[in-house]
């Protein structure tokens, strides 16, 4: 609830996919580069200064008693900030898509077994945000996908497990985080924080 709390309480968030690679120097000189799983997410968030330091400091305590090692489930859903993942398409409904992972999921394309009806228009928008189940990883859709379509390309290679899930859509996806910045603070007059910088959030992604 820690790391929640820090979101529902930002002031801003801002929100990027990272390309996480490491880089080796060979005896010639010559630079190699290779990708540690792909883009995963980043959100870097603000918290206004001038919160009261006796109404926060329980919160502020158990996010950094987690620090940077331990993971946390964060959502975006909070009011003030569920314009960030809105559901684009228009089969009006976020629930009600499930598929089946099996064989190899070392490919960025699924197929739906099931889906809400959709007379015309589009399941899927590019930039939908989804999710397998209740811990599996985010992805965004990369095209549209139409109401009499099954197949959804995301962003990047499908790494969950093998299995049926109900996909979780826009609002109702949530994230496994660590904090990789914690911004140190100070106490003005008397009971006010100042923060030295946003805290900043990558998905936890081995």
């Amino acid at each position: 609830m820690s790391f929640q709390w820090i979101i529902d309480n930002a002031e801003s968030i801002s929100i990027d996919r990272q390309q996480v690679t490491g880089q080796t120097v060979t005896r010639n000189n010559t630079v190699r580069t290779s990708s540690r799983g792909g883009s995963i997410w980043k959100f870097t968030v603000s918290l206004p200064a001038g919160l009261k330091w006796t109404d926060i400091r329980s919160n502020i305590s158990l996010a950094e008693q987690l620090g940077r090692v331990t993971a946390a489930s964060i959502s975006i859903s909070a009011t003030g900030h569920n314009y960030l993942v809105k559901y684009l398409g228009n089969s009006a409904n976020t629930t009600g898509f499930t598929t089946t992972l099996s064989g190899s999921t070392a490919t960025n394309t699924f197929t739906l077994t099931a889906s809400p009806s959709t007379p015309s228009g589009y399941k899927f928008r590019a930039g939908d945000i989804i999710q397998f189940g209740s811990g599996g990883r985010v992805y965004t859709v990369a095209a549209d996908v139409a109401y009499n379509s099954n197949s959804v390309t995301v962003n990047r290679l499908i790494d969950d497990a093998n299995g049926s899930y109900t996909l979780r859509v826009g609002p109702n996806v949530s994230w496994n985080v660590i904090c990789v910045q914690f911004p140190s603070w100070t106490i003005v007059d008397y009971d006010r924080v100042q923060w030295s910088g946003p805290f900043v959030f990558y998905e936890n992604r081995v």
